[in-house]
């Protein structure tokens, strides 16, 4: 054994006094468990993350190491670690960094139990209306949706309300960390006089349908398909129809009503106003802005990100964005921020058939042919689409095209899911048991009421 070997024995018991299973909670202003694995491979420091709440596990963590008894590592989104062992071996103790802000985290070791949400609102029996399993079928797609109708217990329906779903895979409830927004909402107005229909996502749950190229037309049909299912409906015949809508699934929403005479009001929440490449843009600098960046920073990462979705809205489905294309475009503009637009996750993003065909749609110009009475709301905190530039693009749009039946209104306190929040960060979500705030859901209710009374 050569001196060298020898020097480098006692790294083994050092190495073993890191590794295992560690457990803590994020101190953020809503707390976030974290579950650390951590090993050595040929001598390397590994360190994979579970985000048990999030729904969200194997996680590499980058530029990790453990010396002088402090282990540390870097995130893109926490920040940076570093963290002290105990003497015992059975605590870490430190914070995360990330620009002026700090954020304790207390390790310990073992995995966390598992996580069960607790979920107040989720509506239990007995439900006080009808609950009906029914299918749509869209004939031309070779698809059929699986969905549930809910119907007043006593009277006539005041008029009938389709759910439209936000972008992605979703079930007809909306389900998302355990919550059941579609459901609640459902709920709330079935009990107060309402039919409400929500679906299942083409090729999600208990619906048929490929997902694999869907565009945002398709999802148009899909919901078309849905009104005509309900006008087959003899116990809702003569009654009117109209959408309530979340999110991307707003804009599904706004062409449909552009499109169909038998659409009677549009709801929309959280949904964007302004073309996607604008909305991502406001939604990326204002991050900044919170951050603290500074004035020129933001003005050319805005234009960077401006100019990448103009790109994409250009491209052809078959024409692939890479990373280099981006960071092209990126030295264009003189941004060189590393964001969301550059990671892995959203390149990947970008060269989906859906993603490429929302982005060469443009609210202002759909809201233009819509004539139904439209309220449009938006949570003062969503992170995801940002309440003052979006509600005015809408408000602006409708008042150009002569509307006059239209309102926008901005709730104080919520995020893009509706729940009453502190920051409207993505990572609170799962943490707050609330899936749906009263004030949003009663903002909907009187709306519809004012429209359709009791009968």
């Amino acid at each position: 054994m050569n001196s060298r070997e020898q020097r480098a024995q006692p790294a083994a018991p050092v190495a073993a006094a890191i590794d295992g299973t560690w457990q803590g909670t994020v101190g953020f202003d809503v707390p976030v468990p974290i579950v650390l694995h951590i090993g050595h491979t040929g001598g390397e420091l590994s360190i994979v993350a579970d985000f048990p709440l999030l729904r969200s596990a194997g996680i590499p963590v980058r530029e990790a190491s453990f010396a002088d008894a402090t282990l540390r590592f870097v995130t893109r989104s926490l920040g940076d670690y570093a963290g002290g062992l105990s003497v015992d071996g059975e605590r870490i103790d430190g914070v995360f960094t990330k620009e002026d802000k700090r954020y304790p985290l207390l390790l310990r070791r073992g995995g966390l139990e598992r996580l069960v949400p607790n979920r107040p609102q989720t509506p239990q029996p007995p439900f006080g209306y009808a609950v009906e399993p029914v299918h749509v079928d869209n004939a031309a797609a070779g698809c059929r949706l699986a969905g549930t109708l809910t119907l007043p217990g006593t009277g006539a329906p005041r008029a009938v309300v389709l759910l439209i779903t936000g972008s992605g895979a979703m079930d007809r409830d909306e389900t998302v960390f355990g919550h059941k927004p579609f459901w609640v909402l459902a709920d709330h107005l079935s009990r107060r006089g309402y039919a409400v229909l929500r679906l299942d996502d083409r090729g999600v749950g208990e619906s048929s349908g490929d997902r694999s190229a869907i565009l945002p037309q398709d999802e148009v049909d899909d919901m078309a398909a849905a009104l005509d299912f309900l006008h087959t409906r003899d116990d809702l015949h003569g009654l009117p129809i109209g959408l309530v809508a979340h999110s991307m699934g707003g804009v599904i929403g706004m062409t449909l009503a552009a499109s169909r005479a038998d659409v009677a009001f549009l709801v929309t929440m959280g949904s964007p106003g302004a073309a996607l490449g604008v909305a991502f843009a406001e939604r990326e600098v204002d991050a900044m802005r919170a951050a603290g960046a500074d004035t020129d920073a933001i003005a050319r990462h805005g234009e960077f990100t401006q100019a990448l979705y103009r790109e994409l809205a250009q491209r052809t489905v078959d024409a692939p964005i890479d990373a280099a294309q981006i960071a092209a475009l990126a030295a264009q503009s003189g941004a060189g921020r590393q964001g969301p637009t550059h990671s892995e996750e959203w390149i990947a993003r970008f060269n989906q058939p859906w993603f490429r065909g929302a982005c060469r749609l443009d609210p202002a110009d759909i809201l233009g042919r819509v004539a139904v009475p439209l309220l449009a709301i938006n949570g003062s905190l969503d992170v995801q689409a940002l309440a003052k530039p979006n509600l005015a693009a809408i408000g602006d749009a409708l008042a150009a095209a002569g509307r006059t039946d239209f309102q926008t209104i901005e709730l104080p306190g919520l995020n893009h899911l509706f729940q009453t929040c502190k920051t409207g960060a993505v990572y609170e979500y799962p943490a707050i048991e609330e899936t749906f705030a009263p004030l949003a859901l009663e903002t909907i209710r009187i709306w519809l009421d004012a429209r359709f009374p009791s009968r």
